[in-house]
């Protein structure tokens, strides 16, 4: 029986990788930590702009959905849109929240997030990804622009604070000065469940102030799925 036991104590040594530090009792080789790690201080993974990352999260996809659930997190791999990031698992139970669920959006932001998952969705259907230019974002928020807005100046740093909080989300990566790819991540931000009644609540909006009840940018609209990081999503190609 000792025997027995022995032999399991000499295999699981045996399994066990080199450590990394004086005392490590961790059982995960550098590179499946290093992609754990990754995964949970980014907001997401985007596989265009990180290859190297998208494709350790991939090749060490179970360990780390393993090691997730045991934080009561989900990985999500969006192998289409090539996007992967962590959720909070809804339990019945009452277990520790990790994540923190995003601020909600101005009503400028809920704009243009609404835009450019249909800019992406157009893309998608045309096999090819999209680059949109800034002066293009602010011509379309120029659009709700309430007709009683006499402060120009106050409309365009809205619109330039919407334009901001996005791409700190990582739904626009820049690609030159002034012009930026549209993230798969925008896809799964706004589900078709979230694009419906987003867009209801704009339509909503939008007839209230034809009829002289106005908007204010001030409100705020929706929440993403994601929860908020310690850091934006990080440069994975170490």
């Amino acid at each position: 029986m000792s025997t027995t036991a022995d032999d399991a104590r000499t295999a699981r040594a045996a399994a066990r990788p080199e450590p990394l530090f004086d005392g490590d009792a961790g059982s995960l080789p550098a590179e499946v930590r290093g992609t754990l790690v990754r995964v949970l201080s980014s907001r997401f993974v985007d596989g265009v702009r990180h290859p190297s990352l998208w494709n350790r999260v991939l090749r060490h996809e179970d360990v780390l959905r393993s090691r997730l659930h045991d934080l009561y997190l989900e990985l999500v791999v969006d192998r289409r849109r090539q996007v992967a990031f962590t959720q909070q698992l809804e339990l019945e139970d009452d277990v520790p929240v990790l994540l923190r669920r995003d601020k909600p959006l101005t009503l400028a932001a809920t704009v243009l997030l609404l835009h450019l998952r249909q800019e992406y969705d157009r893309g998608a259907v045309e096999g090819r990804d999209v680059v949109v230019e800034h002066r293009e974002l602010l011509d379309h928020l120029e659009a709700w622009k309430d007709v009683d807005d006499q402060n120009p100046a106050q409309f365009r740093r809205r619109c330039e604070n919407a334009i901001e909080n996005v791409k700190e989300k990582g739904v626009l990566a820049p690609v030159s000065d002034g012009r930026y790819r549209i993230s798969g991540i925008v896809h799964s931000m706004l589900t078709a469940e979230k694009v419906d009644a987003m867009t209801a609540a704009l339509t909503s909006l939008a007839d209230d102030g034809a009829t002289g009840g106005g908007r204010d940018d001030g409100e705020r609209h929706g929440d993403e799925q994601d929860g908020e990081r310690a850091d934006d999503e990080q440069d994975g190609g170490r």
